[in-house]
C-alpha cells in the first residue's frame, strides 16, 4: 500500500504545471483573526503556532472552547459517530495520539473536555475572546499592501469593540437554529413534540412511548439509538427520502485509508449491513454507476450518519422507516400524505439546522470563490460541506476535510500572491439575495477546489499527501482492525440484550450475527487496493501515450 501511495503521489507531481518557487512566507502587521473556537478554529490556531505565527486572536461567541456543535447543538446522549483516532486537535502532529482513556466513540462532554485540554496545552486561552459576537468584517484598503480588515464585535459586557486584523479565517459551522416544521392539528395531538437536537429532549417521555422521528439525517440515526436506550416501545422514522447511513466498520475502512476507497468498494461494504434490512444499495437513487461499476458515484443531500444500532433496530422491527410527509396530526396519530397513519405518543423533529443568517452580511459577501469570500485569499470560510458527492472516500469524519482546507488556508496565508493566477479556475457561487446561507458550500465544490489547487501547487499537494498518511497512521494505531471489530461486535451483542431486557423484542428472538468479519473486511480492502492500482496504471499509460505524441510532433 505504501508503494501505491508513493506512485500516486508521483503521478500527482507529474500532473503539476507550476514549478516550486521557494519564497519567504509573508509576514503581517496585524494579528490573524480566527472566528470560532470549535474544532475548525482550534485546528487553525494550532497550525499557526506550528508555523511560527503566534499573533492571532480567536473570536468565540460562547464561553470556552468546543464550538457550537458540541456546546449547543449536541444532546446529553450525543456521541461522536466516527472514531476518535482522527478527531483530535493535534491532528497534524504525528506524535500526538488520542487519550487512551477516551472512549472509541466519545460522548459530548468528553469532546468538550478534549478541546479545552488541547487549548490549555497550547496556551490558547490568552489568544481567545469569549462571549465575542462578531458583527462585521470589513476590508479597509489593499490588504496585501498596507491595508487591513476591521472586525467589529460586541464583548462580554455587550460593548462594541473594533480590532484590526491582517487576515480573517472564519470557522462558523453550519448549525445555528433547528429547522422547524409546522404541524397541522398540533393542538389535538395530545402527545409530546420536541426537537431531536439542541438538548431539547425530555428523556422521561420516551419510556414505553411510540416515537416518530421526522427526518433521516445524523440526528435521526443518533436518536434511534437513544430511543432504544430509553426504552421506547416502537420507533418510526418518517422521511421524504431514506438516505444512506454508514455502518461503523465501513467508517473504520475509509478513515484508515491513505488512498481513498473507491465508490464500488464502499457500496459493497455497506451492502453487507443493508442485507439485514432488505435494501439493495446498488438500486438506491443515491448511487450512480458505470456498467462495470468501476466508476461509482454517491450523491445525497446529507452526510452519512454512522451507526450500527439503527440497522439492528430496523432488523428486529423495533424501528421502521416510512417514506412520506406529514399531512396533519390528530390525537396520538400522524396522517401521512401517502394515506398511511402512524400511531405515536412522541414526535421528534430531526430536520437539520439552518446556518447563521447573519454571516453573509457580516463578511460583506458578494460571491464565494472555492471557499474564499469574494475570491480573497485572506478570507477563507471553513464549514462542513453540504451533503455527499464523491466517487472515492477518505473518511466520514469532518476532521480530514477540515485539515485539507486548513492546509490550503495557511498556504495562501504564507503566499497570498499565488492565489490570483488560479482564482478564476475555482468554483464560483454568486450570492443569492433570496438565500440566507450562501457561505455553506457543497461537497462537490470543495472536491473541485482541492483537485485544482493540488494540481497547480506541488508543495501544497505534498503537504496534503502527508496529512493523509498521518490520518491513516493515527487511525490504524488507535483502532487496529481486530480490536475495533471486537468493539463493534460487543456493542452489537450488548444492544440485542438491551432490547430483550427492555421488552422491545422477544426473549427468544434469534441473535443476528454481526455482518462484518476480519475476512470480508480484508477482501474489501484488497479489492480497493487493486482498483486504485489499476486506475493509476491506466492513467500513467494514457499520460505516457500523450507525452509520446508530443515528442513525435
Amino acid at each position: 500500500k505504501l508503494v501505491v501511495t508513493r506512485l500516486v503521489a508521483e503521478f500527482c507531481a507529474r500532473l503539476c504545471r507550476v514549478q516550486r518557487h521557494p519564497t519567504m512566507a509573508r509576514q503581517y502587521e496585524h494579528p490573524i483573526g480566527i472566528l470560532g473556537a470549535g474544532m475548525g478554529g482550534l485546528f487553525h490556531a494550532v497550525k499557526l503556532l506550528k508555523d511560527g505565527r503566534d499573533d492571532f486572536i480567536m473570536f468565540e461567541r460562547y464561553e470556552g472552547f468546543g464550538g457550537t456543535t458540541w456546546k449547543d447543538v449536541a444532546n446529553e446522549t450525543t456521541k461522536l459517530q466516527t472514531e476518535k483516532g482522527t478527531y483530535l486537535v493535534d491532528y497534524l502532529d504525528p506524535d500526538v495520539m488520542p487519550e487512551e482513556g477516551m472512549k472509541t466513540w466519545p460522548p459530548r462532554d468528553e469532546i468538550v473536555d478534549m478541546c479545552q485540554a488541547a487549548a490549555e496545552k497550547h496556551g490558547l486561552e490568552d489568544k481567545a475572546k469569549f462571549n465575542a459576537d462578531v458583527k462585521k468584517v470589513e476590508k479597509k484598503g489593499d490588504t496585501l499592501n498596507g491595508g487591513h480588515y476591521q472586525v467589529e464585535f460586541t464583548n462580554e459586557d455587550d460593548k462594541t469593540e473594533l480590532v484590526k486584523v491582517s487576515a480573517f479565517i472564519a470557522c462558523p459551522g453550519v448549525f445555528y437554529n433547528p429547522i422547524d416544521l409546522k404541524l397541522e392539528g398540533k393542538e389535538s395531538f395530545d402527545g409530546y413534540i420536541t426537537h431531536g437536537s439542541y438538548d431539547s429532549i425530555n428523556y422521561d417521555k420516551l419510556k414505553d412511548a411510540r416515537v416518530c422521528i421526522l427526518g433521516h439525517g445524523g440526528f435521526t440515526i443518533e436518536n434511534v439509538r437513544t430511543c432504544v436506550e430509553k426504552k421506547a416501545s416502537k420507533i418510526h422514522v418518517l422521511c421524504r427520502h431514506r438516505h444512506l447511513s454508514g455502518p461503523k466498520m465501513v467508517s473504520w475502512m475509509v478513515s484508515g485509508a491513505a488512498i481513498p476507497i473507491p465508490g464500488k468498494v464502499l457500496v459493497d461494504a455497506m451492502q453487507l449491513m443493508y442485507n439485514l434490512v432488505g435494501l439493495d444499495v446498488w438500486q438506491h437513487p443515491v448511487v450512480s454507476t458505470s456498467a462495470d461499476k468501476s466508476s461509482t458515484i454517491l450523491t445525497q443531500s446529507t452526510t452519512f450518519g454512522v451507526t450500527d444500532i439503527y440497522f439492528l433496530a430496523c432488523h428486529y422491527g423495533v424501528c421502521e422507516v416510512i417514506e412520506g410527509e406529514v399531512e396533519k396530526l390528530s390525537k396520538r396519530k400522524i396522517h401521512v400524505n401517502t394515506g398511511r397513519e402512524i400511531e405515536c405518543d412522541v414526535i421528534m423533529k430531526c430536520l437539520g439546522s439552518t446556518g447563521d443568517p447573519n454571516f453573509d452580511d457580516m463578511m460583506c459577501m458578494e460571491e464565494m470563490c472555492g471557499w474564499w469570500v469574494n475570491g480573497d485569499p485572506l478570507l477563507p470560510v471553513v464549514a462542513p460541506a453540504k451533503g455527499v458527492q464523491a466517487k472515492n472516500f477518505a473518511g466520514f469524519s469532518l476532521a480530514p476535510g477540515y485539515v485539507g482546507q486548513l492546509l490550503c488556508n495557511t498556504y495562501f496565508l504564507d503566499y497570498p500572491e499565488k492565489f490570483g493566477p488560479v482564482k478564476d479556475w475555482l468554483p464560483k457561487t454568486k450570492r443569492d439575495p433570496n438565500y440566507e446561507y450562501n457561505y455553506i458550500y457543497k461537497g462537490a465544490s470543495v472536491l473541485a477546489t482541492m483537485v485544482i489547487l493540488q494540481g497547480q501547487f506541488p508543495d501544497l499537494a505534498e503537504k496534503c499527501g502527508k496529512a493523509d498518511t498521518i490520518k491513516a497512521k493515527k487511525h490504524l494505531e488507535t483502532h487496529p482492525m481486530q480490536k475495533h471489530l471486537d468493539q463493534c461486535m460487543q456493542e452489537w451483542d450488548m444492544y440485542i440484550k438491551m432490547m430483550k431486557g427492555h421488552g422491545q423484542i422477544p426473549q427468544d428472538a434469534p441473535e443476528v450475527e454481526y455482518p462484518y468479519t476480519k475476512e470480508n473486511i480484508q477482501e474489501l480492502l484488497d479489492e480497493s487496493e487493486q482498483m486504485v492500482r489499476k486506475e493509476y496504471e491506466a492513467r500513467m499509460a494514457k499520460m505516457n501515450k500523450k507525452a509520446g505524441g508530443y515528442a513525435a510532433s
